[in-house]
């Protein structure tokens, strides 16, 4: 067995009695201490190394007694694991570990000095005992507030095991408890340098960064500790997320992120040509909406919180993200609108009979139980149009605007802690359907994953999850992994009717185009023109007009009665017309191919769903899928036109007339 020391501050703590600079002196003292009846130690010095070597016989131990006394400390029945110690001690007194144990005995029951003695003896035996030298040094903290002498214990740590992270953070972590935030910062620093994924350090330099009032470094550093920490429950996790909290809240108390929001403002009034206004709104369901201005017949778009939900400045930005999306697909012509479909609000009742029928035996009044109803309908289709659209949202305000991450995290934790609990609280899950809570489930965690690889906050492992919600999450999230580093505009809308679909959600709602649907479902005080363009699975009804919408569409068809007209077809043309205005020639050329592809086995007239990949969310009865066929030919491959041998020139020249009308 060896042992080596250097001449050295630490030195002189073991052997004060001794001039360390006399070498005759120096080799008695150590010789005295470490004799063994006849065996005498041989000592080396050479300049400042100093090398002492033991036939191991001497080290021998006893794990089976050892093992009974730390039982007891860890019951903390010091006095009883006392005599065990001191036995092991007075038959193997070369063993380091055992005079630590001891020493912790005393220091624990406030012995500090017996404690410091034993400690001594203890590092004779093993320079290197980090446990030892770390117990040394706190004692002189605590006890004596002697932070040098702290040090001469604490940089024997660093010299003797420079990467053991464990040791370097506790000790630092002592410094930082005693507000010590120099050394805390470097024994932390150095402990990171070893092992940058060690939570507990992450987290340590993230609180003394927090007391120096660097709260973008301490939010930063709590992240880390997230992503490195698996145990959710556990104090490290707990501390950090109060440390992110905290950390963010000063930040947004600051005003950070402000300047970017204002910016945000100014980019989306100058993309959609439109004022953006925003105002509270404490009657909204939600967090908060957007008024798009054409649904409201507006100049401008207005943008609603809800005070209950402090971080507006992350949920403004949100609803703008939403006109943004909106805006870049109208542009490629490919926007869509989410229609629900209220009519279908009897149809979702009788999917739920179960659990309305319960509230009924409570004695909840009718009117509630329809309220219920209307609500829970409502609030489904909102997490099958919201949640994939959200997904791409808060990526884009992540990777754009660095600033606000601090309130959206605030914000995002706490849409998340409610989603949480919207399918996780006893007294939800009573009130609820098995059916949709499923489906509210698979949405929330899907949410859950997305805030995870932004923040690191694992929520999706506070769920409890059966294996078939897991494999449709997974589904889910696979299918946005697909399209979240390279969308196309408009390619949100093909989550949203997949996973309506796949939750078989898809009967309550339609995703419609909007430049058709807005064609379709203009005022009626123009021009019988724009009454005509309302008309969607029949044109030639009447159902859905006032007498005066009526009378003018009557007056209208007696104006081309007797031209062998297909009035159908003519209307679908200037829907057509419309989707295609703005879209350039090869795209419209893709869907004139896939049309093609389409007709070879025949289109019926008569016939209703066709689909189109390159049209996604839409369906197509016959008349309407050929009126698209004719169009999309006549404006992106008109020299083929004839080739196509359909009987609508008329038709076209009719809706082309209306069309430039």
């Amino acid at each position: 067995m060896q042992i080596f020391y250097q001449r050295s501050e630490f030195l002189k703590k073991l052997f004060p009695d001794i001039d360390l600079h006399n070498d005759d002196q120096l080799k008695l003292a150590i010789k005295e201490f470490y004799k063994h009846g006849k065996l005498i130690p041989e000592v080396k010095i050479s300049g400042d190394s100093i090398e002492i070597n033991i036939s191991d016989e001497f080290f021998k131990e006893d794990p089976a007694a050892f093992q009974k006394a730390n039982l007891l400390c860890q019951k903390r029945k010091f006095s009883d694991a006392r005599p065990f110690l001191e036995d092991l001690i007075k038959r193997h007194p070369t063993i380091s570990e055992y005079y630590r144990t001891l020493a912790q005995t005393y220091e624990e029951e406030g012995s500090h000095e017996e404690a410091i003695d034993i400690l001594i003896d203890a590092l004779k035996w093993n320079p290197s005992n980090h446990w030892a030298l770390i117990l040394m040094g706190n004692i002189y903290i605590k006890y004596y507030k002697d932070v040098n002498t702290a040090m001469t214990y604490f940089d024997q740590v660093v010299e003797s095991d420079p990467n053991n992270y464990v040791v370097l953070n506790n000790i630092g972590g002592t410094f930082l408890q005693l507000g010590k935030l120099t050394l805390a910062e470097r024994f932390l620093s150095k402990a990171f340098k070893a092992n940058p994924k060690f939570p507990n350090v992450t987290l340590g330099l993230g609180l003394v960064n927090f007391q120096k009032g660097e709260f973008r470094t301490a939010f930063d550093f709590a992240i880390d500790t997230f992503k490195n920490e698996e145990h959710v429950e556990g104090p490290v996790f707990q501390k950090a997320l109060q440390l992110a909290l905290d950390s963010a809240k000063s930040l947004v108390k600051q005003q950070v992120g402000k300047e970017s929001l204002v910016d945000y403002i100014q980019e989306i009034e100058n993309l959609t040509g439109k004022e953006v206004r925003i105002e509270e709104d404490s009657t909204i369901s939600t967090a908060a909406k957007v008024e798009f201005a054409e649904n409201y017949g507006r100049d401008f778009h207005l943008v609603k919180t809800n005070p209950k939900y402090p971080n507006t400045d992350h949920l403004i930005a949100h609803e703008l993200t939403h006109l943004k999306l909106a805006e870049e697909a109208r542009k490629g012509g490919v926007n869509m609108l989410f229609i629900g479909k209220d009519s279908k609000l009897e149809e979702f009742k009788k999917s739920i009979q179960g659990t309305l029928k319960k509230l009924e035996k409570r004695g909840i009044p009718e009117s509630s139980i329809f309220k219920y109803s209307k609500d829970l309908f409502k609030g489904i289709l909102s997490q099958v149009f919201n949640t994939p659209i959200d997904l791409f949202i808060e990526d884009y305000l992540y990777n754009h605007f660095p600033e606000l991450r601090y309130v959206q995290f605030i914000s995002l934790y706490q849409l998340n802690v409610e989603a949480h609990k919207a399918v996780n609280d006893p007294k939800i899950i009573d009130l609820s359907p098995p059916d949709i809570l499923t489906k509210s489930r698979i949405f929330n965690v899907v949410y859950a994953r997305h805030f995870e690889t932004l923040f690191g906050i694992k929520m999706e492992k506070t769920y409890s999850i059966r294996p078939f919600e897991k494999e449709q999450i997974d589904a889910f999230w696979d299918e946005f992994s697909e399209y979240r580093n390279d969308r196309e505009a408009g390619e949100e809308y093909e989550l949203v009717l997949h996973w309506g679909e796949d939750l078989e959600l898809d009967a309550y709602f339609e995703l419609v185009d909007e430049i058709e649907y807005r064609s379709q479902n203009r005022p009626s005080s123009k021009s019988p023109e724009d009454v005509l363009t309302q008309i969607e699975q029949d044109p030639m009804q009447m159902d859905s007009y006032d007498e005066d919408e009526a009378e003018e569409l009557r007056k209208f068809q007696e104006q081309h009665a007797g031209k062998d007209i297909n009035m159908a077809v003519a209307m679908y043309m200037i829907g057509a017309l419309e989707y295609f205005k703005g879209m350039s020639t090869d795209k419209v050329k893709e869907i004139a191919y896939e049309i093609a592809m389409l007709g070879r086995t025949g289109i019926n007239p008569k016939k209703k769903g066709y689909k189109l990949n390159k049209i996604p969310g839409t369906s197509f009865s016959g008349y309407r899928l050929l009126a698209y066929y004719y169009v999309s030919w006549a404006v992106a491959i008109p020299e083929m036109l004839k080739e196509l041998q359909m009987p609508f020139d008329k038709e076209y020249e009719l809706a082309l007339t209306l069309f430039n009308h």
